[in-house]
């Protein structure tokens, strides 16, 4: 966790659990439960047999949960095949349409056959029928196919007996309503069942896959408010009268009955009730109804994730179908448009069916009171945790030292000129406030009472629990060199980066005011320790600096300015295959910067560094990114910590013979897994795993495992320079650079932050300037007597 100064404010969100002491209390909940308060089943936390060196716990045996996890993975490559599947009859509902468009409905005048033979010749208007219904035949033969494997699992067939016994039938009577509309002519009502049965079978489809999603990740359902329920049903009806609606003015050629827009034609709103324009203004005024009705659900619904999701899908595209409806009518009815108006008008159909689904399913694990899970921690893997439990049926709440969520891989940018602190921060409330069950608490954790569930904060307060989630991050690791420790710049935090930023600009000014040729070579050498991926950045960052703004704003000083990069290994960015390593030497070598390799850090003096090898280098700026260790929170866990201050956790991602505390990010090292990387997408990924489980313990599931799914690692090297290995591919130069700012900028929390970062770093590319070169704030002394005094901030407690 980051840290600062300063009390607690009051809470103005905090959960309600929180709010009476007698919140704990535990009668009347209908899951049995351990002496810990959670299901028995939920303490298996080992994938084997526990071993000497991890004792086991005094619940089922640790290979119980083997069975669980093959369930999980089981439920959930089948939901993606059936959600496959709803995208491929979504792309058939299109092609129906375009069949249409094109006039082609009875292009093939008999059925099933196309003129009595299953092989026609071609032209546009067979080929798009014969595609139509052969596309149609292969996903009927899938669907027969998955349905058979679900049902064939005895675990997963109560979930989707149901569903698939209704979508056998809707298929049914969608082939017999195929074969109807060509035998009869493209009749108006056989074109109209047409589509809704198609768009029925879609929604059968989801709600296959949510059925087997739900068997994956099991979640507690809170019970809705009766309002709420009615106000989707509402909707779902109008929708279903929508349709049919469309598919009426479609069958009857009305599309074009009023040809203006918001009026009829003429100017006239409502000329005629009578015909297809009759059939065209009622489609209209139910477009417009359509809409109230699924922004009032959504807007009654908002506090329910769970039906709040699908529908602000639905008021999204339900915006887009507007849009495009009057497209239709103002550019006559083009095809590409009809094709995206059914498109657009069955995907609207879906969403209003998965949040109708979860009006109907009964509430699930929201017996007794309610739960409060808290995280401490506002960075990647707590942010991810919250948001992952948005619809869950706990009370969420964040506590961190900072009010801020930072994006620290874009602190050496703002270190050197090239970003301010707001632009790499985001407000924790402003996060939060999508998130109806969670609040904040700004404050500083010093202990943790594992026997009491409680953590214990700096100004006196405790904060009770029910699940407790520990992402408290990480802290400079300086290998007990006191030096070091005392001296050199850290790199972890915001206010790293600003000391570091006002540190080099000073710097750069003292060297233009002094005559001493040693005390200018101290003041231009800029030192960086470790060839990870952050000592590269920076050196990059510094090299540009000196190469584009040091000769226009300080002239005469670039010739004198050093960056040096110290690495104690044979290669930089060790994490990446060598061929990358090689790449990135050779760009970080463009830009004259010297590496030194197999050298380490003895000493950190006021006037420079000396290394092992005896070599002294003068430098009075010396940043040190050779390595992190745990957040010091870990130590009063009352654990034997593992290699870098880590606290060790089972596969689980649980505290051992402690289920209900989880340990994820920087903080954690898992058990019986290989080490995974200190890295934001691995604390995002452990995140929503810990959610996952804290919902499995709701309602009675136990845990599963986490594992690391490595999407890859990028690295920049200043302008045009990077190196990035993506799922096995190995990429350098311009278009490794492109990706990495593709992904940084999509990472980067709220919009203003990506919007600013974004014109930036255009307004850098184009002029050559790093803009945020004014020296605000506190600066640290340069006097070789002052020289430490605030050389890193105090180590984290949490």
């Amino acid at each position: 966790m980051r840290h600062a100064d300063g009390h607690a404010p009051p809470i103005d969100r905090t959960p309600r659990a929180l709010k009476s002491t007698g919140s704990r209390a535990r009668s009347g909940t209908a899951l049995q439960r351990s002496a810990h308060g959670l299901p028995s089943h939920f303490r298996s936390v080992s994938l084997r047999e526990p071993s000497q060196d991890a004792p086991p716990g005094d619940g089922e045996p640790a290979s119980a949960i083997d069975p669980a996890l093959r369930r999980a993975r089981r439920a959930t490559q089948l939901a993606r095949a059936f959600g496959a599947l709803v995208a491929l009859t979504l792309g058939l509902i299109t092609l129906g349409a375009l069949v249409r468009a094109h006039g082609a409905g009875l292009a093939c005048p008999d059925w099933p056959r196309c003129f009595g033979v299953w092989l026609p010749e071609m032209n546009l208007r067979v080929g798009f029928e014969w595609s139509h219904r052969l596309v149609a035949g292969g996903i009927s033969l899938l669907f027969l196919a998955l349905s058979a494997l679900a049902l064939r699992d005895a675990e997963l067939r109560p979930a989707v007996r149901l569903p698939i016994a209704i979508a056998a039938v809707v298929l049914a009577v969608q082939i017999v309503l195929g074969g109807l509309t060509v035998l009869l002519g493209l009749a108006p009502w056989t074109v109209t069942a047409h589509l809704l049965t198609g768009t029925t079978f879609a929604a059968s489809l989801l709600w296959i896959a949510c059925s087997l999603r739900d068997r994956a990740a099991p979640r507690p359902r809170p019970t809705l408010p009766t309002g709420c329920r009615r106000a989707v049903w509402l909707a779902s009806a109008l929708v279903v009268l929508q349709l049919a609606l469309g598919g009426l003015v479609s069958s009857h050629y009305a599309g074009l009955d009023c040809n203006e827009w918001p009026t009829c034609r003429d100017g006239v709103w409502f000329p005629t009730w009578q015909g297809g324009t009759g059939l065209h203004l009622l489609h209209r005024t139910n477009a417009y109804l359509v809409a109230l009705a699924i922004c009032g659900a959504w807007f009654w619904s908002r506090r329910h994730a769970g039906v709040a999701r699908p529908l602000r899908w639905a008021v999204w595209l339900v915006l887009a179908q507007i849009g495009l409806g009057v497209a239709n009518v103002e550019l006559g009815l083009r095809v590409e448009i009809t094709g995206l108006h059914t498109l657009v008008a069955a995907a609207i159909a879906l969403a209003m069916a998965a949040a109708l689904r979860e009006t109907w399913l009964r509430p699930v694990g929201t017996d007794g009171p309610r739960r409060c899970v808290v995280i401490v921690g506002a960075g990647f893997g707590g942010v991810a945790t919250a948001q992952a439990l948005c619809d869950t049926a706990v009370d969420v709440l964040i506590v961190d030292r900072e009010n801020y969520h930072a994006f620290l891989p874009l602190l050496y940018q703002v270190a050197t000129s090239g970003l301010s602190a707001q632009d790499v921060t985001h407000p924790v409330r402003s996060i939060l406030r999508r998130l109806p069950n969670a609040g904040f608490r700004m404050g500083e954790v010093v202990d943790v009472d594992l026997a009491e569930r409680a953590i214990q904060l700096a100004d006196g307060a405790r904060v009770p629990y029910d699940f407790l989630v520990l992402a408290a991050g990480s802290d400079t690791e300086y290998y007990g060199n006191a030096s070091v420790e005392r001296l050199a710049f850290g790199l972890h935090h915001v206010d790293d980066a600003l000391a570091l930023r006002n540190h080099v600009l000073q710097c750069l000014e003292r060297a233009t005011q002094t005559d001493d040729a040693n005390e200018r070579e101290a003041l231009l050498g800029f030192v960086l320790v470790g060839g990870g991926p952050t000592g590269v950045e920076l050196a990059g960052m510094l090299a540009e600096l000196r190469k584009h703004v040091v000769p226009r704003d300080f002239p005469g000083l670039e010739a004198s300015m050093r960056v040096i990069l110290v690495e104690a290994r044979d290669r930089l960015l060790a994490a990446f295959p060598e061929k990358l390593t090689r790449r990135a030497l050779e760009q970080v070598r463009e830009l004259d910067i010297d590496v030194r390799f197999g050298a380490m850090v003895d000493e950190v003096d006021e006037g420079g560094v000396r290394l092992s090898s005896g070599e002294r280098l003068r430098a009075r700026t010396v940043v040190w990114a050779a390595g992190i260790r745990g957040a010091k929170l870990g130590e009063r866990l009352g654990v034997a910590l593992a290699r870098g201050k880590r606290v060790p956790v089972e596969p689980t991602l649980a505290l051992a013979e402690r289920p209900e505390v989880f340990v994820i990010g920087d903080l954690a090292s898992v058990r019986e897994h290989e080490l995974v990387p200190q890295v934001a997408q691995a604390a995002m990924q452990q995140g929503k795993r810990v959610a996952g489980n804290v919902q499995r313990a709701l309602v009675g599931e136990p845990p599963l495992p986490f594992s690391y799914r490595d999407p890859g690692t990028m690295a920049t090297i200043g302008r045009d320079r990077a190196v990035a290995h993506l799922f096995g591919v190995k990429l350098a130069g311009r278009i490794a650079w492109l990706l990495w700012l593709v992904a940084h900028i999509v990472f980067l929390a709220g919009f203003r932050n990506r919007a600013v970062v974004f014109v930036n770093w255009i307004y850098n590319y184009f002029t050559y300037d790093l803009g945020l070169r004014s020296i605000v704030g506190r600066t640290r002394p340069l006097a070789a007597e002052a020289h430490g005094e605030n050389a890193r901030r105090p180590a984290d407690a949490a």
